[in-house]
C-alpha cells in the first residue's frame, strides 16, 4: 500500500470485490492511471467556472489560470504574473479547489509562471511521487538569509532580489530635505545611529516616489558603516511573502523555523511596503508575531507603507493598532521649494556625471519647479526629458526649450489632486487630524468633512468609489455614494460648508 493511498484512507477495509465505482483504475496510486487527464479534468473545471462566475469574469480572471504540471499529489496552475495569482488565489482560490476536488483528489496549487520550473503538464502525469519529489529545489536555512542570487535557486525565494540592486545612491547625503519629509529624515538618521529602541515600530508612510524606499537602503547603509556589528535585515514585501509561503509550502518544521530565524535574529528589520504584507492574511498573521518578538527583545522596526496603517484595508484590527502605537512618519507631497532643491540636486548629480558644462537658467528652473507639482519621482522624469533634448538635438536648456518638451508630456495642464491630497486638505480645513478622517468615528464634527472628502474625491479624481471607500479606512462604495449625495444636497442647504468647499476646490485646483 502507498503513502498516497493511505493518506486518503484507500485500501484500508477488508479485501472484497471492487463495485464499479471503486476499481483499482480509478485510484491515484503509484503503479496506476486516473481515467481522465488532468488536461480533462481542467476543461471541465473551467466549464463550471465560466458557467458559475460568467464570461466577463472568467476570462479577466480565472480565465488567466492554466494547467502547468501535475504528479500524483499536486496540480499546479499558473497565471502570468504573481499579482494575478495572487488575485485569484485569494478571490476564487477555494472554488477552483472545490471544483477540481469533486473530479480529483489531488491538492491544487495556484502560482505565477515565475515559479514555474517544471515540465509541461502532459509529461508529468506519468512521473511517480518520488521522480516529482527529487524535481524540487531543496529548502535549507540558508534559503532564507541574505546571499547572492545564483540559477540554481527557486525565483520564487529571489523574487524581488534585484530590487536591491544598484542602490547605492541612496545614502542620506542624496536625500533632499524640506518641510514635508523632514520628520522622517530626522528619525531614519536616529535609527541608523542609535540602538535604543524607544520608538517601536516606526512607519514611515506616503504615496509611492516620494523617497520611502531611499530612506530605507540610506538607514541600512549608514547602520552598516557606523556599526559592523550590528545585524541589519532589509527585506521587501515581495521576498517577505514569497519566502514565507515557499517555507509553509514546504510542510517541514526546518524551513518554518528558518524562515523565522532569518527575520528575528536581527538588530534592526526593515520592510519595504509592508502595506502588501498586511493585504495577505497569511503573511499578515507572521508579520505580526515577527513585529511582537522583536520589540519584545528590544530590537528595532522600520517600515515603510503607502498609507497610513489605519487605510490598509485588509489589515486586522490588531495590526493597525500595533503599528499606530508606534511612531508614524509622514511623508506629504513636494512643495515649490523642496522640488527647487531637488532640481539643484539633480543638476549637480549630472554635471558630476558627464556633463560639467550643463547649466539651467533660473527662470527655466523655476518654472520646471512650478509645473510639475508631482512625486520626486515625477520630477525627475520630467528633468531627465527635458536634459534629453539637450544631450541628443543639441538645444539649449532655456525658459522656452522646456515648455515645448513639456508641451506633449503628460505634465500639459494642471495635475489632478489625489485622494490623499484631498484628505490632508480637507482635515486642515475643518481642523481635525487625519486619523480621525479615517477613523470609524460618526460624530458629525469628523462624519461631515469626511463626507465632504469623499465628494471631492468624486469629483476631482478619477478613482473608482470602491477605490475611494478604501482609502477612507476600507469603507464600502455604498458609503462614498451616501456622502456624495449629502453633500451635494446640503451645498445648496448650507452656505458656511459650501464657502468651505469652495475654498479647498480653490487650494486643490491651484
Amino acid at each position: 500500500m502507498s503513502d498516497f493511498d493511505d493518506k486518503f484512507g484507500r485500501d484500508n477495509q477488508a479485501p472484497t470485490e471492487p463495485s464499479s465505482a471503486q476499481k483499482p483504475s480509478d485510484k491515484i496510486g503509484a503503479n496506476t492511471h486516473v481515467l481522465e487527464t488532468p488536461e480533462q479534468i481542467w476543461r471541465q473545471v473551467q466549464d463550471k467556472l465560466r458557467a458559475i462566475l460568467g464570461d466577463r469574469v472568467h476570462m479577466s480572471w480565472t480565465g488567466q489560470l492554466s494547467l502547468q504540471s501535475a504528479d500524483e499529489i499536486n496540480i499546479v496552475l499558473n497565471t502570468p504574473s504573481k499579482f494575478v495569482a495572487g488575485r485569484i488565489d485569494g478571490k476564487y482560490g477555494d472554488l477552483v479547489r472545490k471544483l477540481w476536488a469533486e473530479c480529483d483528489p489531488r491538492r491544487v496549487e495556484i502560482g505565477s509562471v515565475a515559479r514555474a520550473a517544471l515540465k509541461p503538464a502532459s509529461m508529468q502525469t506519468k512521473t511517480g511521487a518520488n521522480n516529482f519529489q527529487a524535481s524540487q529545489k531543496s529548502i535549507t536555512p540558508q534559503s532564507f538569509v541574505n546571499k547572492p542570487q545564483s540559477q540554481n535557486q527557486d525565483p520564487i525565494l529571489n523574487s524581488g532580489q534585484s530590487s536591491g540592486q544598484n542602490k547605492d545612491r541612496f545614502t542620506f547625503d542624496n536625500f533632499v530635505v524640506g518641510a514635508p519629509n523632514e520628520l522622517a529624515f530626522a528619525v531614519a538618521r536616529r535609527v541608523a545611529n542609535a540602538r535604543d529602541s524607544q520608538y517601536n515600530p516606526i512607519v514611515i508612510h506616503g504615496p509611492h516616489g516620494m523617497g520611502k524606499t531611499h530612506l530605507l537602503y540610506a538607514v541600512k547603509a549608514e547602520a552598516a558603516k557606523k556599526d559592523p556589528s550590528r545585524r541589519v535585515r532589509l527585506i521587501s514585501s515581495e521576498d517577505f511573502v514569497a519566502s514565507f509561503v515557499q517555507s509553509v509550502r514546504a510542510q517541514g518544521r526546518t524551513e518554518i523555523d528558518a524562515f523565522k530565524s532569518s527575520l528575528r535574529d536581527v538588530d534592526l528589520l526593515i520592510i519595504d511596503d509592508a502595506h502588501f504584507i498586511a493585504d495577505k492574511p497569511g503573511s499578515q498573521e507572521e508579520l505580526m508575531h515577527t513585529l511582537i518578538s522583536l520589540v519584545d527583545s528590544g530590537k528595532q522596526i522600520l517600515l515603510a507603507s503607502d498609507r497610513h496603517p489605519q487605510a490598509i484595508n485588509k489589515a486586522s484590527d490588531r495590526l493597525k493598532s500595533y503599528l499606530c502605537g508606534g511612531l508614524l512618519c509622514d511623508i506629504g507631497a513636494a512643495d515649490y521649494e523642496l522640488r527647487l532643491r531637488i532640481l539643484d540636486r539633480l543638476i549637480e548629480r549630472r554635471r558630476a556625471g558627464g556633463h560639467p558644462a550643463l547649466a539651467m537658467p533660473t527662470d527655466a528652473r523655476d518654472h520646471l519647479a512650478a509645473r510639475i507639482n508631482a512625486t520626486p519621482r515625477d520630477l525627475e522624469g520630467a528633468f531627465n526629458q527635458v536634459v534629453a533634448r539637450l544631450e541628443f538635438l543639441g538645444k539649449p536648456l532655456t525658459l522656452e526649450s522646456i515648455q515645448e518638451a513639456l508641451a506633449h508630456s503628460r505634465y500639459t495642464g494642471q495635475a489632478k489632486p489625489t485622494v490623499d491630497k484631498i484628505q490632508r486638505a480637507t482635515a486642515k480645513q475643518f481642523g481635525i487630524s487625519m486619523e480621525e478622517m479615517l477613523s470609524k468615528r460618526r460624530a458629525r464634527a469628523i462624519a461631515r468633512p469626511r463626507q465632504v472628502a469623499m465628494y471631492l474625491s468624486k469629483m476631482l479624481t478619477t478613482r473608482s468609489l470602491p477605490d475611494i471607500g478604501r482609502r477612507f479606512g476600507g469603507r464600502d462604495h455604498t458609503t462614498v455614494i451616501h456622502a456624495v449625495k449629502r453633500i451635494d444636497k446640503l451645498r445648496a442647504e448650507d452656505t458656511g460648508l459650501n464657502s468651505n468647499i469652495e475654498a479647498l476646490l480653490e487650494t486643490l485646483k491651484g
